[in-house]
């Protein structure tokens, strides 16, 4: 019986062992997986947004669109807008304050996002969640041979219409669907 609880005891401290090494790891490695992804972070005067950035990928803001871009030269990329709600005053409603998100959301759909992109065609639509606020997306295809896909996603938060929009060629949606996704996943938003 003494040999049987001595082999236990024996195999139980390798095992507390081992754990305690992997837990020493994680920790030594924990700042260095943080860091190796680049949460960028974007302020406006009245809210802050950020996102990680992916490797290989850059931001480009010329103040007016904000673009995360694919370095290689692939012409993938994902575009953030906001816009703040619009309210009317005490004796008149904004018209377009009386309108639903739903109905803002078909509104891109229907008009502006066929006006951006030549050939727009809408595969399927659906919901999600971005940052703990009910989106809607929509997939469609685009481009002079419609050669290209698309993502549009649109949330309201902090009084703010948020439409993040990405774009690929067709030939490399699969290789940058987990980007776009850990991008939107990863979207932080606050008041400043």
């Amino acid at each position: 019986m003494n040999i049987l609880v001595q082999a236990l005891s024996a195999a139980n401290s390798k095992f507390i062992m081992i754990n305690r090494f992997l837990l020493i790891l994680a920790i030594a490695f924990f700042p260095i997986i943080t860091f190796a992804q680049n949460r960028v972070e974007v302020k406006d005067p009245e809210i802050k947004f950020s996102y990680i950035l992916p490797e290989g990928w850059k931001v480009n803001d010329d103040g007016y669109d904000y673009k995360i871009e694919s370095k290689d030269s692939n012409n993938a990329y994902i575009s953030i807008t906001y816009v703040e709600k619009a309210t009317g005053n005490k004796k008149f409603d904004s018209v377009v304050e009386s309108q639903s998100f739903k109905d803002d959301f078909q509104f891109e759909l229907d008009y502006n996002l066929p006006d951006e992109m030549k050939n727009f065609q809408l595969e399927e639509t659906g919901n999600s969640t971005i940052d703990g606020a009910p989106a809607l997306w929509a997939k469609f295809s685009h481009g002079e041979k419609q050669d290209q896909t698309g993502v549009f996603y649109m949330f309201q938060k902090l009084n703010q219409s948020f439409k993040i929009l990405g774009s690929s060629p067709a030939s490399a949606s699969e290789k940058v669907k987990p980007i776009f996704s850990g991008i939107i996943q990863s979207f932080k938003a606050e008041k400043q």
